[in-house]
């Protein structure tokens, strides 16, 4: 649904590039990190709007209930691609809020669990830190929205296991919130 190639500073024929692929794998939209500069957030808004596939922005630790601000309005086709551990970790807060208010404007989002600054901010094991995951599923169920939500693994891997089994617990997670 999504891949990541895209920078600010490329050339229009860079730009040609990025959308060509995104389009060939019938992507909705590309990725990249939230710039703060408004004619960067113009330029990828308008080429977005002409190919017909988003960029979504990402955001880490500048996560915030107004961190889009300047990206939606810079242009339509800008959309948020928003990490919800991170804004816990960023904000100290629920970033169910942010759900409900934007989910118009979410092209997709990042799950994990992570504390808040706090508690330390750091990347744990899914139900033990304080993003409200299992709200934020209820939620993205129970309003039915249509947008992705990705399993990031942050955290360490406990001695003895792998990715592999850490993703499949995170998903067993999911399931059983929902």
């Amino acid at each position: 649904y999504a891949w990541k190639a895209l920078n600010p500073n490329m050339s229009d024929q860079e730009f040609e590039y990025v959308f060509n692929v995104a389009e060939a794998l019938g992507c909705t939209h590309t990725t990249l990190e939230l710039p703060t500069d408004a004619a960067q957030l113009k330029r990828i808004g308008a080429f977005a709007e002409q190919r017909k596939i988003y960029a979504a922005y990402h955001t880490h630790l500048q996560g915030s209930m107004t961190a889009f601000d300047q990206a939606f309005a810079a242009s339509k086709a800008n959309l948020a691609n928003i990490d919800l551990g991170h804004f816990v970790a960023a904000t100290g807060e629920s970033p169910v809020p942010f759900l409900r208010k934007f989910h118009d404007r979410i092209a997709s989002v990042h799950l994990k669990d992570r504390q808040t600054p706090a508690h330390g901010a750091g990347n744990l094991p899914w139900g033990t830190g304080d993003t409200p995951l299992k709200e934020i599923l209820q939620v993205m169920k129970k309003e039915k929205y249509a947008f992705p939500a990705s399993i990031e693994l942050e955290y360490d891997v406990p001695a003895g296991s792998d990715a592999v089994r850490e993703v499949a617990k995170c998903l067993d997670y999911c399931k059983a919130a929902l």
